[in-house]
């Protein structure tokens, strides 16, 4: 009996170590934004870069959520997930603002900076330019920077990655454009979209009010 108790209790052990790594929420979900679903969803208040996170600049409407860049200030908005999640495909229909030196960011990330992150970063301008990027046990493990198959704020595009314990893959309408097999976080992270300006880039206030669109947000349990 003793033994069985053991091994029972080691199991245990076992069961949330994995639970952990693999994400503290595996309930996949699709969200068209009919509505704000706060149950889901916060709106982020705070600085990052040159911007200014406003939730006012955060709505939803004609079945899109609608970030704002609004005119002369390089302030922007941000959704993340209430719940954490892990292992698993992500995916995010959208088209991003025209609005130069800021960016679009559809990401997991976990405090504190630096210890778990996975990024797309959609440069919001004609470039093309998206930068993937990991980051793992308080450091940056990989990033790259790559031309999109399509301009991004013309239209809406699928981008998509996805999380594994030995890897994660970044595609943009199904096509892969990277994938990393080390270097890759393994805990469980919120779900993240913001449009706002980094320090890195110049800082150009856009002349009139600029909107990231976002048609739907979906994930889908695996691994």
């Amino acid at each position: 009996m003793r033994r069985l108790l053991v091994v029972l209790a080691l199991a245990s052990v076992q069961a949330m170590l994995l639970a952990g790594a693999a994400g503290a929420s595996s309930a996949s979900f699709f969200d068209g934004f009919a509505y704000f679903d706060a149950e889901r969803w916060s709106k982020g208040d705070h600085k990052l870069g040159r911007s200014y996170l406003d939730p006012r600049n955060v709505s939803v409407a004609g079945d899109n959520l609608q970030i704002k860049l609004p005119a002369r200030t390089l302030n922007g908005g941000e959704v993340l997930t209430n719940e954490l999640y892990g292992y698993g495909s992500y995916t995010a229909r959208m088209k991003v603002p025209y609005a130069p030196t800021s960016i679009t960011g559809f990401f997991l990330y976990k405090s504190p900076d630096y210890e778990s992150e996975i990024d797309i970063e959609v440069f919001n301008d004609s470039s093309r330019k998206v930068m993937f990027t990991t980051y793992a046990n308080g450091s940056q493990t990989h990033t790259e920077t790559m031309l999109l198959p399509f301009d991004p704020t013309a239209g809406y595009h699928e981008y998509r990655f996805d999380y594994a314990p030995g890897y994660v893959r970044f595609y943009a309408d199904d096509n892969l454009m990277k994938e990393w097999t080390d270097g890759i976080p393994q805990t469980s992270m919120h779900l993240m979209v913001n449009a706002w300006f980094p320090n890195w880039l110049g800082g150009k206030k856009p002349r009139k009010d600029a909107y990231l669109y976002v048609d739907s947000i979906g994930y889908t349990q695996r691994y």
